[in-house]
């Protein structure tokens, strides 16, 4: 077999396994490359409480505990204090609640992890599994294979030796001028 038949058909058949990981890779990376934007993990979430007037004396963990069964929420108590504004803190797992206990009247933040951003970021950064790094390394190899046997798959003036090395050298360019302007 020629080496540019057996170059064409693992470049096709690699190129077709490698499709589902690169779309997720390419959208979980424009998402990351604008957290500095937005939270691309988490999502604030903010929403008003009406607790009733609260008395500081009559103030327990269990009458915490009990409030916060009543809020919709899946919240987990952690622990609370009075500020010196004299407003009750109250830190649950994924956030906090404030309320003013004259009036009883707050606000509740928590984070809400984004539906499957969360689960592709993670796996984006590879901080997972040691498995998955591995996986995660023999995507950029078959990658790098893509990229180099395709190359060599066109003859004549779009071939590489034409057409092909101006857009090779190009890509090379591309980064390496935002190296030099921005990082070194």
């Amino acid at each position: 077999m020629k080496i540019r038949k057996l170059l064409r058909i693992l470049h096709r058949d690699l190129g077709y396994f490698i499709v589902g990981m690169t779309i997720v890779y390419g959208l979980s990376g424009i998402i990351l490359n604008h957290r500095h934007d937005f939270n691309p993990d988490y999502q604030i979430i903010y929403s008003d409480i009406n607790w009733g007037k609260i008395e500081k004396g009559d103030l327990t963990e269990s009458v915490i505990i009990d409030f916060l069964a009543k809020i919709d929420r899946e919240v987990q108590f952690k622990k609370y204090y009075f500020t010196n504004e004299g407003q009750l803190k109250i830190f649950i797992s994924n956030g906090q609640i404030i309320v003013d206990p004259s009036n009883g009247k707050g606000y509740m933040e928590y984070l809400k992890k984004r539906p499957l951003f969360f689960e592709i970021n993670i796996l984006h950064r590879a901080t997972t599994v040691v498995a998955w790094k591995w996986v995660s390394d023999i995507m950029a190899a078959i990658l790098i294979f893509v990229a180099v046997s395709g190359l060599f798959l066109l003859k004549g003036k779009r071939g590489l030796l034409r057409w092909g090395w101006w857009l090779t050298i190009a890509g090379f360019v591309v980064p390496l001028f935002f190296m030099i302007l921005y990082i070194w």
